[in-house]
């Protein structure tokens, strides 16, 4: 379960490692740091315990572990550096003689209680169990039963021709398939527990992308392009769609400034449909929120207001074409785009609703007015 919750929390730091990269939004920030701790340490308590019990069930299989009893000899012992419970593991190259086929020598490594150290000495005679004929894998039995016992010190006293384990040299290599930290050979991985892990860490990541699908896909298309920019929200295509949202979440149409900059737009509008006090309104990450009263409240909110379905905001990409022509800004390093109504009445009377466009380059600025309902350049 531990690896389960890990495989799902690395899903979704992943997945808020590129919603952070691809949108910005802090929220995928916050969760792919939380994620990634809690998978960190789920991940490490899932190795720990299956280290236990990987270490636990092969000592409980090495005691009833059945297969054919051998002599052996040790012809060199060395520590591995790894130790259980200050146990150190050794490895092991070890002369093997076992009684139904030829003699021959592997490498062996086991968990060793370090009071036994001593009867694994290079040239100490010992009975190890074969548990599969068919491999080179051996136990050590350090306590045989007593008939193996006196087999083993009756070998110690044989030398030359007398000898049932033959030299090193006499013997081929037989290579000890891999094993575990007890010696056993491990057993087969599952691949179906590689399938589901790898299938939680997808759907999680998955998952906490699935806000974010539309902006990576803009992403995507404006690299594509050649034009990265074009995923933003002032020199994007989108002014409409925001001005939309923006109107879901006053509750109306009824707005005193709507401003696009370059990953949000901000909009000054009635606190409550046909109220006259003014609320600061926010779209960003693709969401829109309510940011509380506007700081400096207009005069006279009624004469202010302009209804922005008078307004075609699709046309803001034409204005800011227009403004860079008249300005000669082509590769400006900053733009806003702002929709208000005039501050000063025209000859009849009215304030008319101006789209200002405001660039600014390294060594050059410009504020560009046109009028919204022709789109003619007034200043």
């Amino acid at each position: 379960m531990l690896a389960l919750i890990s495989a799902l929390g690395f899903g979704v730091a992943a997945g808020g490692i590129i919603g952070a990269i691809v949108t910005g939004d802090p929220l995928y920030t916050i969760t792919w740091s939380i994620a990634f701790a809690v998978a960190s340490m789920a991940g490490v308590f899932a190795a720990m315990g299956s280290f236990t019990r990987g270490v636990r069930n092969a000592a409980s299989a090495q005691q009833v572990q059945a297969g054919e009893l051998a002599l052996a000899r040790v012809e060199s012992i060395r520590r591995t550096g790894l130790s259980v419970n200050d146990q150190p593991q050794v490895e092991i190259s070890l002369t093997v003689s076992p009684r139904h086929r030829p003699a021959y020598t592997t490498l062996h490594r086991q968990i060793v209680d370090i009071v036994e150290l001593a009867q694994l000495q290079p040239g100490s005679i010992i009975v190890v169990r074969r548990p599969d004929d068919a491999k080179a894998n051996v136990l050590l039995e350090l306590m045989p039963p007593e008939d193996w016992a006196r087999l083993r010190d009756a070998e110690r006293l044989r030398t030359g021709g007398e000898r049932t384990v033959p030299l090193a040299s006499q013997a081929p290599a037989w290579i000890s398939e891999p094993q575990t930290l007890s010696g056993a050979a491990s057993q087969p991985g599952r691949p179906w527990r590689r399938v589901l892990f790898a299938g939680a860490f997808l759907a999680a990541a998955a998952l906490v992308l699935l806000p974010a699908y539309d902006s990576i896909a803009r992403t995507a298309q404006a690299w594509a392009s050649g034009n990265p920019d074009a995923a933003g929200v002032v020199l994007g295509d989108r002014h409409q769609e925001i001005v939309d949202a923006l109107e879901a979440e006053t509750g109306g149409t009824q707005f005193v400034r709507v401003g696009f900059y370059d990953g949000y737009a901000i909009a000054a509008a009635p606190s409550a449909p046909g109220a006259l006090t003014i609320d600061t309104y926010q779209f960003r990450y693709d969401r829109t929120e309510r940011q509380g009263p506007e700081l400096i409240q207009p005069d006279d909110p009624a004469a202010a207001l302009f209804d922005a379905e008078e307004v075609d905001f699709s046309r803001i990409p034409e204005h800011v074409a227009t403004a860079m022509e008249h300005s000669g800004i082509t590769e400006p390093d900053s733009v806003i785009v702002v929709v208000e109504r005039a501050l000063i009445a025209d000859d009849t009377g009215a304030r008319p609703i101006e789209v200002m466009v405001m660039l600014d380059a390294t060594y050059k600025d410009a504020n560009v007015v046109i009028d919204a309902a022709t789109g003619e350049l007034l200043r």
